[in-house]
């Protein structure tokens, strides 16, 4: 499973009036069926999934980090975050171009275990 947390940071989130700490759980695949797995053990509501064309991911609170970790997550530092998300990046360009080099037509088939049977097209 190559699913990720990174740091927890300050961006000015604020729950309950309190000031909270978050941080992303993401993937470095283009197939997003790991990813979506992972936020439903630790009971994360697939409304909150974030479909951003190069980095689609989940905004998480600490405890929601710690049963990500808790649960096989990787734990990854701000420097090593940003190389997952370069190479996603990259490898998104290169399904968009296609095999043969060439540009595609934007769009990228992922299969999805929650897609109740239907097979979901993301913009690249």
């Amino acid at each position: 499973m190559a699913v990720y947390v990174d740091a927890l940071v300050d961006r000015g989130w604020v729950l309950y009036g309190r000031p909270v700490l978050s941080c992303h759980l993401f993937t470095d695949t283009l197939d997003l069926t790991d990813l979506h797995a992972m936020a439903q053990v630790i009971g994360m509501e697939r409304r909150w999934f974030q479909l951003a064309r190069s980095a689609p991911h989940y905004d998480l609170v600490r405890s929601r980090r710690d049963m990500a970790v808790r649960h096989g997550a990787t734990e990854l530092d701000r420097a090593a975050s940003v190389r997952v998300w370069r190479a996603r990046r990259a490898l998104v360009a290169r399904a968009a171009r296609g095999a043969d080099g060439h540009a595609g037509d934007g769009f990228e088939p992922v299969e999805d275990a929650r897609a109740q049977g239907q097979r979901q097209l993301i913009l690249l």
